[in-house]
């Protein structure tokens, strides 16, 4: 079956438009959006089918975000449902699929569901992982682990999955620093064909572009999580009201830091990034929780953080205040025990002086 996008600033619109397709037996989903941003946060990272879109609405208009949605990925199917007729023309320009006038009547949208290729879409060729450990699948009926030849073709290949549009130059400049240009250039294109050899060139060939100046990756050819994780955060940031899920699909994918166990000296900076911006919403999510009292949820997310980055000082003390706030002075004091341990063997410090003596205090 298929899914379904509904982007209409009109609540009504929406729910009506929905009953119908699900109605239909067409949709096993049907994602609906009264804000055009927040739809398109959402395509960048889940897969649809058919897209029906409002014409006329406030900061983006359905014509702009069917150019973005084509941009993210050409075979989305558009449809739009407006209650204009004036932008019939521009619509079949485009290509659209359709284009209803509302309201949309049951015997109107079967004949717009007649003409839905209904044919399933291929999965990406190759499966990434880029948190924790590098691996790569070859999906060919099943998952089959991918070797590539060598350490600089295993991090040529994580250098471009992770910059994803990068110029030869950069590449050379990066991976081959003390070698003069021409020689690195062609140990560059060498490398490249052992990348090809790997992956396989058919495969390969629908997703690495290889220009004279600059080397492209299709991002929705490759089913990366990295890729995944990085949409999540941005749909956190851009819509507080789903948050709450998303973090915990995030929290998922992050099974450990980026590219663990590679010494890539590039790596750290983009590494050190996603973590900072991972923490950010953690923390987020914490106030988030604690102001809507919340407290356990808000522990959790606090040891999410110090699991990423154990000596913050200021998390150990969020968690003893919330333990003690519970009841739980023996979690807190554990928690202070801990904290203290890893000061001295880190930092060679103690804690926090006031910190001592509150926890002295609370838990006496």
């Amino acid at each position: 079956m298929l899914t379904a996008m509904i982007v209409d600033d009109e609540e009504l619109s929406v729910k009506r438009l929905t009953r119908l397709l699900l109605e239909s037996g067409e949709f096993s989903v049907c994602h609906s959006f009264l804000n055009p941003s927040e739809a398109y946060e959402f395509a960048k990272a889940n897969r649809i089918d058919v897209a029906f879109l409002d014409i006329s609405m406030p900061a983006i208009d359905g014509m702009t975000l069917s150019g973005k949605l084509r941009e993210l990925d050409d075979s989305i199917q558009l449809v739009f449902a407006t209650g204009y007729g004036d932008y019939a023309v521009q619509a079949f320009d485009i290509n659209a699929l359709d284009y209803l006038l509302k309201p949309v009547t049951t015997e109107r949208l079967n004949k717009t569901l007649s003409r839905i290729d209904k044919t399933p879409r291929s999965a990406p060729a190759l499966r990434v992982q880029l948190l924790n450990e590098l691996k790569i699948y070859n999906r060919d009926g099943q998952e089959t682990p991918i070797k590539l030849r060598s350490p600089k073709t295993e991090e040529l290949f994580a250098f471009l999955l992770c910059k994803r549009s990068v110029s030869r130059e950069e590449i050379v400049e990066t991976l081959w620093t003390d070698m003069e240009t021409d020689k690195a250039l062609k140990n560059l294109n060498s490398t490249l064909y052992y990348i090809r050899q790997a992956v396989g060139a058919d495969k390969i060939g629908s997703i690495m572009h290889t220009g004279k100046t600059e080397i492209r990756l299709e991002e929705n050819g490759i089913d990366c999580d990295l890729y995944v994780f990085e949409r999540l955060l941005k749909q956190i940031r851009s819509g507080p009201e789903q948050a709450d899920k998303l973090l915990e699909q995030a929290e998922t994918l992050y099974t450990g830091e980026l590219l663990k166990g590679k010494a890539f000296e590039w790596a750290v900076p983009i590494r050190r990034g996603l973590e900072q911006q991972y923490i950010e919403q953690l923390e987020a999510a914490y106030r988030r929780r604690l102001a809507t009292d919340r407290p356990l949820d808000s522990l959790h997310n606090l040891s999410m953080i110090l699991k990423l980055d154990p000596l913050r000082e200021d998390i150990h003390h969020e968690v003893i205040r919330l333990h003690i706030e519970l009841g739980n002075r023996n979690e807190a004091l554990r928690q202070y025990r801990t904290l203290e341990k890893l000061l001295q063997q880190e930092l060679g410090t103690k804690p926090d002086s006031r910190m001592r003596e509150y926890v002295r205090k609370m838990t006496r």
